[in-house]
């Protein structure tokens, strides 16, 4: 007697299939019971540190009150501050309006300043050691003078 067995394209198919499947099932309970593991721990910390957790509990509804009552105290404040600001939005409008329309008499004006700077440096460039050098003979004049008188 002869027995074969007869594999088909389809029953090794199904054999991967199922492979993957036990695969996966293998793989999902391993995270459901890391995810359990964690778990258990944040259970550990939230129960060591649940004085804390109270004290905290406690505390925040005095905090969301004295945040209400400051944000209120801003808002006025900022309120009463807005018209200040407009204030000073105007006025700077003003003077940048009085300054583009005095802009000739600054732009001449600088111009004036200009020249003067270039009248002076002309000045210390032709004059200046002569200045210097007669500022030297009066110094040694007087020297002379004060010398006879003590002498």
């Amino acid at each position: 007697m002869g027995s074969q067995m007869i594999f088909t394209f389809k029953d090794l198919l199904l054999f991967v299939l199922w492979g993957c499947l036990v695969t996966l099932l293998v793989y999902l309970v391993l995270i459901l019971r890391r995810a359990l593991l964690v778990v258990k721990q944040v259970n550990q910390i939230v129960d060591g540190n649940r004085k804390s957790i109270d004290a905290t509990m406690e505390v925040v509804p005095l905090l969301t009150k004295h945040l209400e009552t400051i944000t209120d105290e801003v808002a006025h404040d900022v309120k009463a501050f807005r018209g200040t600001v407009d204030n000073i939005a105007e006025t700077a409008e003003s003077v940048t309006d009085t300054i583009n329309e005095n802009q000739n008499f600054v732009g001449g004006l600088s111009s004036f300043m200009h020249t003067v700077s270039i009248g002076k440096a002309l000045y210390d460039k032709y004059f200046g050691d002569k200045v210097k050098e007669f500022k030297d003979i009066v110094a040694e004049v007087e020297k002379t003078a004060e010398e006879k008188q003590e002498g």
